[in-house]
């Protein structure tokens, strides 16, 4: 994978703007922009911090910071930004080098001088930037004009006469706070630096992307005025920014360097992983999801104890064992809000989970024994039924549908009205039930429970007739992927590739040989799954526009990467050694995935056509979590 970027990538802003920097400190607050140094989405910023005493979002706080280099009478301005039809001022053409690893870092050839620029932020949460006079034999001056929003990060600001623009001063630097509700901006220098005020609006600063995404793009920022400091040959100057005042401004060893695949999904996989006041739980992307139930679920193997860091599945377990209300998990956020346990899926998912840590760490036995409470009360309300008429039916089947609500993980929704419903007995979530059922009956069998074995060892076999009676046609040998008042929907959609990928599945095995072969032909792109076969009408290839748009293809033929770590599960079962040589050809392309959009990150979606571009969150957890289960199963 690429190390480092040249002259000629950099000064291509069609190449530059594309590729995008992240870095994510424990506590959860982000840096991010594009390696051109223009900020071209909303999300973008240096110190983009959450503010848990506004909401659960993240807020852009710093959101950039203009550079002047003055050596003698020659003047160079490093920065950038999109105004209306121009990019100005043009710093990417002075850049001579970028290398995201090991952390964020920029090279710039000012005539006879080159200035470094090494960008890094702490586990707290601050913001460290290193300038270095490399190349040079006498002093120059460094001007750092730094540029507020405080703003939540979904939004845009405006000028307002109504902001706090007092500068407070403080040891090494200033205090910003334009609004009471936020946490004051510490702005901080060393070596001889000074803060000159000279406040002033920069208006209409525009964001390219969310201008191709139909959202509001033009915004104003504060700038309070400039630091002011010299560099002298070989002697690092340090910026910091953060929510809390510095005594001492230090660059900490960064991490060391990935060189494998496998240790870049890994270093990937910290960032989800986010430490707050209330315990661990997981972003499910950049920038826009927060922590999301079904997502957090289907991510813990893969960002936790295949990781290497399984006390965070214990952790965040203990978090989702609190909000677990009726059987249900909450789609978004992590409080007990009863509209926002409207899904059918994301318990099953939990369920998974601690199966997979079983097979992994512990052992059914143990994990019975850890998680009994849990496993059960899923079991039973589903069983009997909860809320969102989630309930088996008579055939051991379960069944949901809820009026203006889409329960399965297709839930895209357009002014009220879900584009894929899938109202009634969803195929994937019935093959995690008989998954979810047999695995308890098993743990609970190892651990001694004669009890619970004794009222559902006789489930399993029920629900797994009922789901090939349901679900399985002999001439179309596929499953559908929805009933509904007995009415089969035979859309060829990946959901069917659980069926076959979980540890129990309902099929015999020529049914999991045909399964895997119509999802291969059909769905199967080198980026994930398409989420409907090219040959359904209603099938959209592109994925991109206005939210709309967008919306409407979510689900309607978009690939998702999260999807191929069930495929590999699938074929591993099925496919013999052809199969697994197939997967090793279908792992080597996430070294391309890694660079495309986010360095080294894996998105969220891909467009269903060829070249399949990515789209969506830059950095999904899912997607990055799922290759990490890949590549494990692979090596097994």
């Amino acid at each position: 994978m690429r190390t480092i970027y040249d002259r000629s990538q950099l000064n291509d802003l069609a190449f530059s703007n594309s590729k995008e920097f992240l870095t994510v400190a424990a506590k959860g607050n982000y840096a991010a922009g594009t390696i051109a140094g223009c900020n071209t989405r909303k999300y973008h910023g240096l110190v983009v911090a959450l503010q848990p005493q506004i909401d659960e979002d993240h807020h852009v706080l710093l959101a950039g910071l203009d550079e002047t280099v003055i050596n003698g009478d020659q003047t160079f301005d490093l920065s950038i930004h999109k105004y209306p039809n121009v990019f100005a001022p043009d710093g990417p053409q002075y850049m001579a080098s970028f290398t995201p690893l090991p952390i964020p870092s920029w090279t710039f050839e000012l005539g006879e001088i080159v200035v470094s620029k090494e960008l890094q932020m702490d586990d707290e949460g601050s913001l460290t930037i290193r300038y270095t006079l490399t190349k040079g034999e006498t002093p120059v001056t460094l001007h750092l004009h730094p540029l507020l929003a405080f703003r939540n990060m979904h939004w845009v600001r405006r000028a307002d006469e109504q902001a706090d623009k007092t500068v407070h001063y403080i040891h090494g630097g200033i205090r910003m706070q334009l609004y009471p509700q936020y946490s004051p901006l510490f702005l901080q220098m060393n070596g001889d630096a000074v803060f000159k005020e000279a406040g002033y609006w920069y208006y209409n600063v525009e964001y390219p992307v969310e201008r191709e995404r139909g959202y509001e793009y033009q915004e104003d920022l504060y700038g309070p005025g400039y630091f002011e400091v010299t560099l002298q040959p070989g002697v690092p100057v340090l910026f910091s920014g953060a929510i809390a005042e510095k005594q001492q401004l230090v660059c900490r060893e960064p991490k060391p360097v990935p060189h494998t695949t496998t240790e870049h999904l890994l270093r990937a996989a910290s960032q989800f992983i986010i430490h707050t006041s209330g315990g661990l739980s997981i972003k499910a992307g950049y920038y826009w999801f927060g922590s999301w139930g079904r997502d957090t679920c289907i991510s813990l193997p893969g960002l936790t104890f295949l990781a290497g860091n399984a006390p965070a599945f214990t952790s965040i377990i203990a978090l989702l064992r609190v909000l677990l209300k009726d059987g249900l998990l909450p789609n978004t956020g992590n409080i007990r809000d009863d509209s926002k346990y409207a899904t059918v899926d994301a318990s099953m998912w939990l369920v998974w989970a601690i199966q997979q840590y079983a097979i992994h760490e512990v052992g059914e036995a143990a994990a019975w024994n850890l998680f009994r409470d849990v496993l059960k009360d899923v079991l039973y309300h589903y069983r009997y039924g909860t809320a969102f008429n989630i309930h088996m039916e008579p055939d051991g089947l379960i069944s949901a549908a809820y009026p203006g609500k889409a329960l399965t993980w297709m839930d895209a929704v357009i002014n009220d009205t879900p584009i894929t419903q899938r109202p009634g007995k969803p195929v994937e979530v019935n093959a995690l039930w008989y998954n979810a059922v047999s695995f308890c009956v098993h743990a609970a069998r190892a651990a001694g429970d004669t009890v619970f074995v004794e009222e559902w060892s006789g489930f399993p076999a029920m629900i797994a007739a009922g789901f090939v009676k349901c679900f399985w046609d002999d001439n179309r040998q596929y499953l559908a992927d929805v009933v509904h008042e007995d009415v089969q929907d035979w859309s060829v959609r990946p959901n069917q590739i659980f069926a076959v990928a979980l540890p129990y599945s309902p099929l015999n095995e020529a049914q999991q040989k045909a399964v895997v072969s119509i999802v291969k032909n059909e769905l199967l792109t080198p980026r994930g799954l398409r989420t409907l076969s090219p040959h359904d009408p209603n099938y959209i290839g592109h994925y991109g526009g206005t939210q709309l748009e967008r919306d409407h293809a979510y689900h309607q033929g978009t690939v998702w990467p999260w999807l191929m770590g069930h495929y590999a599960a699938a074929v591993l079962k099925t496919g013999g050694p052809e199969g697994k040589a197939e997967l090793h050809e279908l792992f080597s392309h996430v070294d391309s995935a890694l660079e495309e959009l986010c360095l080294f990150s894996i998105p969220e979606v891909y467009h269903g056509d060829a070249p399949h571009a990515a789209g969506g969150t830059v950095a999904q957890a899912w997607s990055v979590a799922e290759y990490i289960r890949f590549g494990k199963m692979l090596n097994s």
